[in-house]
């Protein structure tokens, strides 16, 4: 009964708390006023809890990989939650002043290629959002309509750019392959890692 319960823990612990953080990382950033301090709190302290639950299931070892594939899934999760997320108001704003230019060179191979960020000030109804970033410089002399997140956690976008890029592929490939790999382990025996 012992081995039924630590093969079930191999599976439930990994894709269970990466739905209760999934829940929780939806819940905080769209629909409550949660502090963004509250809400990365409560995502840590989940995955501690998740690597304690792996600790307390396999004390002779489940798998080192397990155990760094686990946190860097619950990462991943937080992470695609938050680019899954459009901003849910859009407003009409003009553009004042002079639009700052900043260069951002790429340094070395394999690295981010380079972009060059436009930050415009905005004049918009209700005193908010004040500035955006683009890629790309908008309309000196005129309106544009920015897509915002009322609870300030997402930066302003333009609205033709409030688009969703997130994908659960990562996320779900991370804690799968720990589930995957504490089974090894399991199915190995003690003290032998995958």
């Amino acid at each position: 009964m012992g081995k039924v319960l630590s093969y079930l823990g191999a599976v439930a612990v990994p894709l269970g708390a990466g739905a209760l953080l999934y829940l929780w990382a939806d819940w905080s950033l769209r629909r409550s006023a949660t502090p963004t301090a509250v809400a990365v709190l409560v995502g840590i302290a989940l995955t501690l809890a998740a690597l304690g639950a792996h600790n307390a299931l396999f004390r002779a070892g489940g798998g080192c990989l397990a155990v760094l594939l686990l946190p860097a899934g619950l990462a991943a999760v937080w992470v695609e939650v938050r680019d899954a997320s459009p901003r849910t108001e859009v407003v009409a704003c003009a553009v004042v002043g002079e639009v700052d230019v900043t260069q951002h060179p790429a340094f070395g191979e394999g690295a981010p290629r380079p972009r060059t960020l436009f930050h415009h000030r905005v004049d918009c109804p209700g005193g908010y959002p004040v500035e955006f970033t683009a890629e790309s410089r908008a309309a000196e002399d005129g309106t544009i309509r920015i897509a915002y997140d009322p609870t300030h956690r997402l930066d302003p976008v333009l609205a033709s750019e409030n688009v969703s890029h997130g994908s659960p592929v990562i996320p779900a490939a991370l804690l799968t392959l720990s589930a995957l790999t504490s089974l090894i382990t399991l199915a190995r025996g003690p003290g032998r890692e995958p």
